[in-house]
């Protein structure tokens, strides 16, 4: 039987497929039918000879490389083995190596587009312009030629968004690969690069066309964002509490920090910018809620001397069935004027996004939050809980401040902090009195 050899620079398992691909008759041998311990590559030719001597794998002859010569000597390292089988559950050995079996896949030189920043995310325009633009000349894409290619896109022509999203992935996928193809092998191996690569393209081509194409699935959804805006407008009118939208009454806490983020949200340009500012609203939420339990936490365990609640409290992450009815109270209170505009918006017109990223676990809380929004009936909402209020007499907060009961809410914590602002407030003013 046949025993296969796949070799493969340094120990990236995940770069395996796409190295492969590109350099594959050179690294996949078979044995010399004459010469013990001699393999030879599986190109046409069979031009690469090669010799395993111990832990090494020595190049002995390549035909196809005039500036290869005779005497030069090419060894690689043999780092680890491992077995595989083929279709026919043939088995083969896979030996990862130090470097790539034929010295032409070997970068000499780094060029200086290949030292791009690549531990980095991109969040607007002005950074994927930057990253588009930070390779030499000769390696960029053609951002003019992809604006031109953008203005001949007319909205007209398309029946739906998913056609016209459709559309937009084909030509970033085009320019992906073009560009790709002008890096260096390297390069083209790296996922980070992969990526960055893809979401730059993605925030430049929304950019150019997001007026056009926010403006057409506006007027389409306008009907169901003016539905959503006029349950907002009641349940302000009401007053509503956490509590009533379905959250515990120990978690009926306010959140400012994420009704100010999500009140930016008609401000966000793009897609990827209007998806950052959910994922962000939904991190100051779990924050929130974090921080007021890691606050009782503390001042219990002050009084208990035992530390193990505490920890265990930072530890403790929202569920989803707690996070959607907080998620709709900072909608309500944010009152972004079109919501569903938005998310349609995301949801066809941002591709790079993973599941690993967090991004599109923030796209599926706030759909399931409006899908909410949208069945709550204001009329018949259940009575607010008697510890949840938006404003609190002197008398309560007096209660308040006093009290010393040891079953605290993060609710309750708020409450105190309010209190005891409002107290200390009194004393200064009366001492400058």
């Amino acid at each position: 039987m046949i025993e296969d050899f796949i070799g493969q620079h340094g120990c990236r398992r995940n770069s395996l497929q796409c190295f492969l691909s590109t350099a594959k008759d050179h690294h996949v041998l078979k044995p010399h039918p004459e010469l013990t311990l001699h393999y030879t590559s599986t190109d046409p030719n069979n031009s690469n000879l090669y010799k395993f001597e111990d832990t090494t794998i020595r190049l002995l002859k390549c035909q196809d490389d005039e500036e290869q010569k005779q005497d030069d000597e090419y060894n690689v390292t043999i780092l680890s083995i491992e077995k595989g089988y083929n279709k026919e559950f043939h088995m083969y050995n896979i030996f990862i190596v130090d470097k790539p079996l034929h010295h032409k896949y070997i970068i000499t030189e780094r060029l200086q587009d290949d030292n791009l920043p690549l531990n980095r995310i991109i969040t607007c325009y002005k950074e994927a312009v930057e990253f588009l633009n930070a390779p030499i000349e000769e390696k960029r894409c053609s951002l003019e030629e992809l604006r031109m290619d953008l203005r001949q896109i007319q909205l007209s022509n398309f029946e739906s968004a998913e056609e016209l999203s459709s559309h937009l992935q084909e030509l970033t996928r085009r320019y992906w690969a073009s560009t790709m193809r002008k890096q260096s092998l390297d390069l083209q191996r790296d996922a980070r690069y992969q990526k960055l690569l893809s979401t730059s393209l993605e925030v430049f081509m929304m950019h150019h066309l997001h007026d056009e194409i926010y403006s057409v699935l506006s007027d389409a959804l306008e009907q169901d964002d003016v539905y959503v805006k006029t349950k907002i407008d009641q349940l302000i009118y009401m007053g509503v509490t956490p509590d009533q939208l379905g959250a515990s009454v120990s978690m009926a806490i306010s959140l400012p920090a994420a009704i100010v983020e999500l009140a930016t949200l008609d401000a966000r340009e793009g897609p990827l910018e209007k998806l950052l500012c959910l994922k962000s609203t939904l991190e100051l939420i779990v924050a929130e809620i974090k921080g007021a339990l890691a606050d009782i936490e503390t001042k219990n365990d002050e009084e208990s001397a035992d530390t193990k609640s505490s920890i265990e409290s930072l530890k403790y992450t929202p569920s989803t069935d707690d996070l959607i009815p907080l998620v709709m109270y900072v909608i309500v209170k944010a009152r972004p004027m079109r919501i569903v505009t938005d998310l349609h918006y995301i949801n066809n017109f941002l591709w790079s996004i993973s599941p690993h990223d967090g991004l599109s676990y923030s796209l599926i809380t706030f759909k399931t939050a409006i899908s909410a929004l949208f069945e709550i009936n204001s009329q018949s909402l259940p009575s607010r809980s008697y510890k949840v209020k938006t404003e609190l007499p002197i008398g309560e907060l007096f209660d308040v401040i006093t009290g010393t009961d040891k079953d605290i809410t993060p609710l309750d914590r708020q409450i105190h902090q309010l209190a005891t602002m409002l107290e200390k407030s009194t004393q200064n003013h009366e001492l400058l009195i």
